[in-house]
């Protein structure tokens, strides 16, 4: 549960920034929230749900079934606190803090990896053509080890082949990401400062 609550507000955190950040047109809808004058309206915070769960009809039912009320609410609360947090900690002069900037340069660079992930790994689940294919590379390595002497059949293991896939697919797109990252914006660091010694 913890990680799932830190997990929403890491993704709250964001959408606090792109909506602060972004020119939207103007919107009538109910203002569900005010926070130091900033007005969160129904729309707003809608299009932030949509969002988050990357799914419509999921979207619509968090926010239109009586039964998730709790839940939608939890999650507005969440997000108001958040941008209570943001204004609160630019009135501090946080904004002007060398570790607070360093912390939101880290808190971006881990949300463009994420949402870079998600974009390289399929969505759905993945085809019988997918699935043997993952299948026969196992298989391929587990008899490269001596390991393959009772090797599950595809049939077998098929049920638990998409989760299986999936993984891999992030594992792959996680692997490639920093050097298709560094192949788009060169990054070097100075050899001689690297093996000199801390002064």
């Amino acid at each position: 549960m913890e990680m799932r609550t830190a997990r929403v507000w890491g993704m709250c955190g964001l959408l606090v920034a792109g909506l602060a950040c972004s020119r939207v047109s103007p919107d009538n809808s109910k203002v569900v929230a005010n926070v130091g004058g900033e007005k969160i309206t129904e729309k707003a915070f809608t299009e932030a749900v949509k969002i988050l769960l990357g799914d419509e009809a999921r979207a619509k039912d968090l926010l239109t079934n009586p039964a998730n009320r709790d839940q939608r609410n939890r999650f507005l609360q969440e997000f108001v606190d958040q941008k209570v947090l943001v204004k609160y900690g630019d009135k501090q002069g946080l904004g002007k803090d060398p570790k607070a900037k360093l912390l939101v340069d880290a808190a971006k660079a881990n949300a463009y990896g994420q949402v870079l992930m998600e974009r390289a790994v399929s969505t759905g689940e993945p085809s019988e053509e997918q699935m043997k294919a993952f299948y026969e590379k196992v298989k391929a390595q587990a008899k490269a080890a001596g390991q393959d002497k009772d090797f599950p059949a595809y049939e077998a293991v098929k049920a638990q082949l998409p989760a299986a896939v999936r993984r891999d697919q992030i594992k792959e797109a996680s692997q490639g990401l920093i050097g298709r990252a560094k192949a788009a914006v060169p990054a070097t660091i100075d050899p001689e400062w690297r093996s000199a010694e801390a002064k």
